[in-house]
């Protein structure tokens, strides 16, 4: 009993904090510079009930959108992921891959089109700074969501933005930033999975070689 307790607590209590030496200020002002991408044009939505208002955005070798954020609690069972923690929870990811949600930071992507995220090359694996507020998380894409609905990132990925992991109850309608490192240069090896701190090491080197290429 204290084991299951222990486990909830954890996976629903925040501790927000940017990771890295590069603000949410310094990524957000990317956002100015991106350009939408057409076939991507308002063809996302939030939410079932919301308009299509969301679209696809490119940066030199990145690709970003700005949503809400829904909380994934898929893959491995642990005492806070399961059927009865998550009506709609699967003990599988499009990774498969044996990871728990309420411990590696991960985010989805709308599987097919008009995501298209290989022909972005963007594959299983791709890390991405998460921004929420005035901080920044380094997830990995591990992931896929229907196709006309984005905006969503795990129970571990939420707490570290000091965003409610429940999820039955948490997430936030945002504004959260995804921004999506392209190429092999990107993207964490299988095995480093669940290695967030590799995930960090690769999103930090990417998110300055990023500010590199364009003017404050």
């Amino acid at each position: 009993m204290v084991k299951i307790f222990f486990g909830l607590f954890l996976c629903f209590t925040s501790l927000a904090g940017t990771e890295g030496d590069i603000s949410a200020t310094q990524l957000l002002a990317l956002v100015k510079h991106g350009a939408v991408i057409k076939e991507t044009e308002n063809k996302f939505r939030a939410k079932t009930e919301l308009p299509k208002n969301i679209s696809m955005f490119s940066l030199t070798n990145a690709t970003f959108w700005t949503a809400d954020m829904d909380i994934d609690c898929d893959g491995r069972i642990t005492a806070a992921c399961n059927k009865k923690t998550d009506p709609d929870f699967q003990n599988q990811l499009s990774c498969d891959a044996d990871i728990a949600a309420d411990e590696t930071p991960y985010f989805v992507i709308p599987g097919g089109s008009p995501a298209n995220a290989t022909k972005r090359d963007i594959k299983m694996g791709q890390v991405g700074a998460i921004i929420y507020k005035d901080q920044v998380v380094y997830a990995v894409f591990l992931d896929t969501g229907p196709k006309g609905i984005i905006g969503e990132a795990s129970c571990a990925t939420a707490k570290l933005l000091g965003v409610n992991p429940d999820p039955k109850t948490g997430g936030t309608d945002g504004p959260v930033t995804y921004i999506v490192f392209a190429g092999e240069s990107g993207r964490v090896k299988r095995e480093d999975y669940a290695n967030h701190a590799k995930a960090i090491e690769i999103g930090v080197k990417r998110a300055k070689e990023l500010l590199a290429q364009y003017p404050r």
